[in-house]
């Protein structure tokens, strides 16, 4: 056999350098296996394996592998057979190969562990990784920084956060690397302030930080929504010049969304010279995160004008700018463009758009491309957003037939599946139903958590049965949370205040539950307790969200605040609403006095309740659509229930079909009655 010289391999080394396409690895392939040259030089067949690998070839890659005879035994190609496997993503057959080498007597060594263990850490193979954490120590390897830098992001990636640290803390020498791995594993691990703590460790030991380690940190600085801490985050970045990096960018645009300063987070997008998908999508994905679905609507034209293409994740976000505005309209606009920009339509978001549809008040549309969707390709998801769907409109037992179809056909229900159909028992008042839902959680292998809890505690307190509501909040497994008590304060008198006394312990600056208990006191004409919950309220800088309701009109929306004086239509709307009133409480409506401020006269406050944004979104309805349009408004909080009761009357008397979706729920209102039946 012709040996190998200095200068043919040179020659094929070059060679295999400058080859960039896999035909041309093939014939430098064939020439060095007809020559018999590919069991000589270990390092070309090694790139060759590589190579194939890379272009997607792992089985020529691996029978070329087992084909080289010569120096089997040597862990070197062994090494590389293992290292093109899991650099591409093969992670079952890069353990399938480790396992083959440990059985041949192949010795592992500080090479071969990091690349087994990314692909334990891909796929987040927990229990193979430890069995490879023991074959480390019992080789010897386990002081070796390549090796632990390995296992610490091995545990990392495995949501295994207290193991990775301790053989972090173990590690004889910490670099940058290892460093950020450990951040970045309490980042995603959702351990923000662990992640900050090592952060700082960082600076103390004087090292500097590279981009992959400020990512992390401005993502953990937004999960905290510290705007002082983001602050520092953003100055540190100009100060070592990383705003260079469009990924440190993209990252200080999401952190300060996060923390809630749009404007911030926008100067910064605004600044950046060049912008990917990522930019556009994190900015998008602020102004939703923060109540701005209209902001987001109109930086996605701007998107459409540059030269950025949207993709799924873009729909994603844009749909749930249209969930959020409660638009029928613009949810089916942006469905068409999606589907006529050919864009990719997955199980999530096609189960987004279903959902937006519900929540828009098209429950037929969202049925129908439900049943357009093949049963075997229907998950869990997809059922999901029917049952909730019917469940948030008041048709619970539509939600109950939907259930047991979906058990029916197979389907395992989730946690999220009692979620929507125990509110569905509830907003229906079907009581014996719900319980035995809940009692079938268990049988159907979902362990109630405390949501479930608040919805049952929910659904026994709209029924009245408050004391076994407030038993079954005694006897739970799990501490109630602010939901839990939330619900037992929302549906009843008896136990307001013990409930309202563990809210402002969970909860101290949760204006909902004071504006809620002092709602039950004004009912019962305790105006002192009312007085000395809002001037707590005061003292602790606590603000009711302003109340908002808006109304599509042709392609506009227009929107009202409570008493609005800026909408451009208020003064006509005024007089619509004042005429409507008097005309109503000639049907026998009686206007609920506990729904206006209690320090004014009964007149005063008769008067301001006509000023509600929901009354206000009504009457511009009644007098700008037609007179078959139904009149669909859409309110950021909770509908009062004067509000409530005057719609009834209201659609009676000009029979109009009115619905309006508050922040729990749809209310039908049709010939003088709701399909909530006053159930809410």
């Amino acid at each position: 056999m012709r040996r190998l010289g200095p200068s043919t391999e040179g020659f094929y080394d070059q060679l295999l350098k400058s080859c960039n396409f896999l035909a041309s690895l093939r014939q430098i392939h064939s020439s060095l296996t007809t020559s018999g040259l590919i069991n000589q030089a270990l390092h070309l067949g090694a790139k060759i394996i590589i190579k194939y690998t890379t272009y997607g070839e792992p089985n020529t890659a691996r029978s070329l592998f087992n084909s080289i005879h010569n120096d089997k035994s040597y862990s070197f190609l062994w090494n590389t057979m293992i290292r093109a496997y899991a650099n591409n993503g093969h992670c079952v057959e890069t353990l399938e190969l480790y396992s083959t080498m440990r059985r041949s007597g192949i010795s592992s060594n500080s090479y071969t562990f990091p690349f087994v263990l990314k692909a334990c850490a891909s796929n987040s193979l927990i229990l193979e990784g430890k069995v490879v954490h023991g074959d480390i120590i019992r080789t010897g390897f386990l002081s070796d920084s390549y090796v632990q830098a390995a296992l610490v992001d091995m545990y990392a990636k495995c949501g295994q956060t207290d193991d990775g640290c301790k053989v972090f803390d173990e590690m004889s020498v910490r670099d940058l690397v290892s460093w950020t791995v450990m951040i970045t594993a309490y980042e995603q691990a959702e351990k923000p302030e662990e992640a900050l703590i090592l952060f700082q460790k960082t600076q103390q030991e004087g090292l500097l930080s590279d981009s992959v380690t400020i990512v992390s940190v401005a993502s953990a600085v937004g999960q905290l929504g510290d705007v002082l801490k983001a602050q520092a985050v953003h100055g540190y970045a100009i100060c070592n010049a990383f705003l260079e990096d469009l990924c440190i960018q993209n990252s200080i645009v999401a952190m300060y969304a996060r923390c809630g300063n749009v404007e911030k987070a926008r100067l910064v997008f605004d600044m950046m010279e060049k912008r990917d998908l990522i930019s556009w999508n994190s900015m998008l994905t602020g102004y939703i995160q923060n109540g701005q679905a209209s902001e987001a609507l109109l930086l996605f034209d701007e998107m459409q004008n540059s030269d950025c293409k949207p993709n799924p994740v873009t729909a994603l976000i844009l749909v749930s700018a249209c969930t959020y505005l409660g638009s029928r309209q613009l949810g089916r606009k942006f469905h068409g463009y999606i589907i006529n920009s050919n864009m990719k339509i997955d199980a999530t978001l096609r189960n987004a758009v279903m959902d937006m549809y519900a929540k828009c008040g098209d429950l037929d549309t969202a049925e129908n491309m439900f049943n357009d969707i093949h049963p075997s390709e229907r998950n869990v998801s997809s059922w999901n957003v029917l049952i909730a769907g019917y469940g948030m409109h008041g048709h619970g037992r539509k939600a109950l037939e939907f259930f047991s179809q979906m058990l029916e056909e197979g389907v395992k229900p989730d946690h999220i599946t009692f979620t929507s159909i125990l509110s569905a028992c509830s907003h229906a008042g079907l009581i014996d139903e719900g319980r035995k839902c809940f009692a079938d959680m268990t049988k159907l292998s979902v362990k109630p958590e405390v949501k479930h809890y608040a919805c049952m505690v929910d659904m026994l307190g709209r029924a009245g049965c408050l004391y076994e509501a407030f038993d079954m909040i005694k006897q739970m497994p799990l501490p109630p949370n602010d939901s839990v008590w939330g619900a037992l304060l929302l549906a009843c008198r008896i136990h307001g205040e013990i409930a309202a006394n563990y809210l402002f312990q969970l909860e101290p600056e949760h204006t909902g539950y004071f504006v809620l208990m002092s709602n039950i006191y004004a009912a019962s004409n305790k105006w002192r307790e009312v007085g000395k919950l809002r001037e707590d309220m005061k003292n602790k800088g606590l603000k009711k969200p302003a109340a908002f309701s808006v109304i599509e009109y042709g392609k506009d929306i227009q929107g009202f605040h409570t008493a609005d004086r800026v909408n451009p239509y208020w003064k006509e709307v005024y007089k619509k609403v004042e005429s409507m009133a008097v005309e109503i409480k000639m049907a026998g409506y009686m206007p609920d006095l506990s729904c206006a401020l209690h320090d004014v006269e009964d007149e005063d406050r008769e008067h301001m309740l006509n000023y509600h944004s929901e009354k206000l979104a009504v009457a511009f309805g009644i007098m700008n659509l037609t007179p078959e349009a139904v009149v669909q408004v859409t309110k950021n909080l909770r509908v009062c229930n004067d509000c409530h009761s005057a719609f009834r009357f209201i659609s009676y008397i000009y029979r109009r079909k009115i619905i309006v979706r508050d922040a729990n729920r749809f209310h039908h209102f049709e010939g003088g009655t709701c399909s909530c039946n006053d159930y809410w």
